[in-house]
């Protein structure tokens, strides 16, 4: 039988009255609160009991100091002779309980718990969410400036959803935290004049729904990137999770360290920020220098005599003959929305005289109602140059016909010089982007028919 239980719990900083309610029931269950961290709250197995739990708050503690001041440790031997026990303590945060049925509160007067907690919040709880919303709204600003531009390419990839789909959420919560916080604050001081101290609003459903959506989001895209992405984007996730999670890890180690070691507060922030700030180089920068040394190797290209690992179309199909020393560029991505495959095959180092290049990016549309939005955005990507009114250089996609294609749509690039052999094909339900180096033959063409049209 376990004698201990760990959970991730989610109260604002500021729900006393929602932090006791949850411990007391937390108690009559059996487990009594034994710690707070950023790794969760351990209960410890005891009797079944009914306990009545205060959240008190000191502005001056620090999640980096060893120990409680000497001014905590007087006010916790007070809490001890009034029967208040300190079962926990998380930086500000000292979580008290109490056997008796009807004990004295802690503190008596409501404006001076007031003014504590505001004090506390002030040091630690404003300036963090305050930052975090600074950084929700850059992102989530960043997110529709990326939406604007290159749509296609935010929709189709997993990872652009979950990251915009997680700003959002914490732009959400930042603002309930916030706002919840203020509008508990103006209540507090109304009733403090009345000599009362208010239950507060929890908002811990609203966050742990918030947390599990994040944690689903998180968990669908790296399925996808696992099951569906190409070696790069694989290895790229891997890399920067193990990089993130060791920093976490490290950095979370090392203050706990010095704490255990009585180091003193000033020292272990230091020595903790210096040690993340040196950390960040070492694992995240080594983990992305590293890929992007196997990418200029070629380590992610596909090799001469590989599987083309469902390549759409391949040079070999168009213009038959051999192709050994062909590099094969490959990018997947896909979402619930949209899927995308862009390749590129090229001359590798070792080709010798002009040889042919292909570039491909196929565009699946799982969701109709974009199809229009993702067409016109393609169609939209080449824009005459205007100046004075006038156009001062061409570089638009005209129709063409889509017969040859088997399309439904065909549009042909345009630019100063004349017609590109770059063409923009509109399928049912795919958008097919191609760039040859010669210009296509109709044989050819219905080649590119047999692969799409169907």
């Amino acid at each position: 039988m376990r004698e201990t239980k760990r959970r991730l719990e989610a109260f604002s900083f500021f729900d006393y009255t929602g932090i006791a309610r949850h411990l007391s029931g937390m108690a009559e269950k059996g487990w009594l609160i034994e710690s707070i961290s950023n790794f969760g709250w351990v209960y410890r197995r005891t009797e079944p009991k009914k306990l009545s739990f205060w959240v008190s708050y000191f502005p001056r503690a620090s999640e980096f100091d060893p120990e409680p001041t000497e001014e905590q440790k007087e006010f916790h031997d007070f809490c001890a002779r009034t029967g208040w026990v300190l079962a926990a303590r998380s930086a500000q945060m000292q979580v008290f309980y109490n056997e008796r049925e009807d004990p004295v509160p802690l503190e008596t007067d409501p404006a001076v718990e007031i003014q504590t907690i505001r004090a506390a919040a002030k040091r630690s709880y404003l300036p963090v969410w305050c930052v975090l919303l600074l950084i929700s709204v850059i992102d989530c600003g960043l997110f529709v400036s990326r939406l604007l531009g290159d749509p296609i390419g935010l929709l189709a990839s997993a990872l652009n959803l979950f990251t915009g789909f997680t700003w959002l959420l914490l732009f959400l919560l930042c603002a309930l935290e916030l706002g919840g916080y203020f509008v508990w604050s103006r209540r507090a001081a109304r009733a403090a004049e009345r000599g009362e101290l208010p239950e507060t609003r929890s908002f811990s459903r609203v966050q742990k729904g918030a947390a599990a959506l994040a944690l689903l989001g998180f968990v669908y895209w790296l399925l996808s990137t696992l099951t569906q992405g190409n070696a790069l984007q694989r290895t790229v996730a891997v890399t920067m999770l193990l990089a993130t999670a060791a920093l976490i890890l490290l950095v979370n180690g090392v203050k706990e360290l010095l704490k255990r070691l009585k180091a003193p507060r000033g020292l272990n922030r230091t020595l903790t920020v210096l040690v993340s700030f040196v950390l960040s180089f070492v694992l995240v920068g080594g983990a992305v220098f590293g890929v992007l040394r196997a990418v200029r190797n070629g380590g992610f290209d596909e090799k001469p005599g590989e599987e083309s690992g469902g390549l759409p179309l391949m040079i070999e199909e168009l213009l038959p003959g051999s192709y050994g020393d062909y590099r094969r560029e490959i990018r997947r991505e896909e979402s619930l929305l949209l899927g995308q495959i862009t390749t590129r095959q090229r001359p590798g180092p070792g080709a010798a005289g002009q040889w042919p290049e292909l570039e491909l990016t196929v565009t699946e549309v799982k969701l109709p109602v974009l199809y229009g939005f993702c067409r016109d955005s393609l169609l939209s990507s080449h824009e005459d140059v205007i100046q004075d009114g006038q156009a001062v250089l061409a570089d638009h996609y005209e129709s063409s016909d889509p017969a040859p294609w088997r399309a439904n749509e065909a549009f042909r690039l345009y630019w100063s010089t004349g017609y590109l052999d770059q063409y923009l094909l509109c399928y049912e339900n795919r958008l097919v982007e191609l760039r040859f180096s010669w210009e296509p033959t109709a044989e050819q063409m219905e080649t590119v028919a047999a692969k799409f049209a169907e």
